[in-house]
């Protein structure tokens, strides 16, 4: 098995700043909740602009054309200058986005949060990203960004949370017989023609050629207690990010899918029976001792349903929370408050 570099450093520092949701629950796909980049850096007017004018009120809140234009740029929309029909329903798509964000800015205003909550909430991203708070401190800095305007948005972002959780999620039930329903009707999506594996590793590296015998030994030993410590319940991602030798660590040991053909013959013999979330004996290689962790062990044919029920569940709950969320928006959340819109 090669050695990957998949260092953490290149992640962008927009998912930094939104501090990543993933990690309380998915929400709605469709719908734009985080522009992180606009909070802190807010766009000043240009000269050649056109002369700006107001388009909408939340709460007698105005909204500009600047500020439309601006919060479709962080959406990665562009939106179109002329006035045609399809670009005016371009306008008004993204500006019944950012009115939702209003809403929600809004009605969240009013829901408390506490600093013990807003470290819990730093504290998962920290630890999903296998990165110390000195480095989170590091990388925001060179971006300009303090510790207390990133709190800040943490802040806003578990009040956010809170208000989808009670509005959204906390109506939203999947049951077992749609589950089964969506398996059987989509196959084809849970058929592989290949066998593959994703795989996660710890590596103690060592020459096993010239290295020192004693060295040998040694990174051996140190190899068979962290996997000791795995099989015992110790979080493996959290191992590796603290042992490992492999570039791999940034990013918890992950290393991604693989074909049978693509892994080194050694890990490929140790590993080649393992079920999904099992681990493998200590396997040695020019590089060193890796442990291995099967997070996953797609076989060629069709994945039994016991294996493919919670991404079904997530699918849709996902869909689920899409309909909900636009329900919650255009019949609850405007009725309590005061909308005007001009295009």
């Amino acid at each position: 098995m090669k050695r990957w570099s998949l260092g953490w450093g290149g992640r962008q520092v927009s998912s930094l700043i939104s501090i990543s949701m993933r990690h309380y629950a998915r929400i709605v796909s469709g719908a734009v909740f985080f522009i992180p980049l606009l909070f802190f850096f807010p766009a000043t007017a240009r000269a050649d602009q056109i002369v700006d004018r107001v388009v909408a009120t939340v709460d007698g809140d105005p909204i500009t054309m600047q500020d439309l234009r601006r919060y479709a740029t962080a959406a990665g929309t562009t939106l179109p200058a002329d006035d045609s029909p399809g670009s005016q329903a371009i306008q008004r798509k993204v500006l019944q986005e950012l009115i939702a964000e209003k809403l929600m800015d809004h009605e969240m205003s009013s829901i408390e949060v506490d600093d013990e909550q807003v470290d819990r909430f730093i504290a998962q991203f920290e630890a999903g990203n296998h990165i110390s708070e000195e480095q989170l401190r590091a990388e925001l800095a060179q971006h300009g960004i303090t510790w207390e305007a990133y709190r800040k948005r943490a802040r806003m972002e578990v009040q956010k949370m809170t208000m989808l959780q009670t509005h959204i999620r906390d109506k939203v039930t999947v049951t077992n017989e749609q589950i089964k329903s969506y398996y059987e009707s989509h196959l084809a999506d849970f058929t592989s023609s290949q066998e593959r594996f994703k795989l996660a590793q710890i590596l103690v590296g060592v020459d096993p050629t010239n290295a020192p015998p004693m060295l040998i030994e040694a990174a051996r030993a140190k190899a068979e207690g962290l996997r000791k410590r795995a099989l015992k319940g110790e979080d493996f991602a959290q191992l590796a990010a603290k042992f490992s030798d492999d570039d791999s660590k940034a990013q918890g040991g992950e290393l991604g899918y693989f074909k049978p053909d693509e892994i080194n013959e050694k890990i490929l013999a140790a590993i080649a029976k393992l079920k999904s979330g099992q681990i493998s004996e200590v396997v040695k290689t020019e590089h060193g001792f890796h442990i291995v962790k099967v997070e996953e062990h797609q076989e060629a044919g069709v994945r039994p349903l016991k294996d493919v029920s919670n991404l079904i569940r997530d699918k849709l709950a996902q869909q689920q929370m899409e309909v909900q969320f636009k329900r919650w928006v255009n019949t609850e959340l405007i009725k309590d408050h005061s909308v005007q819109t001009n295009l």
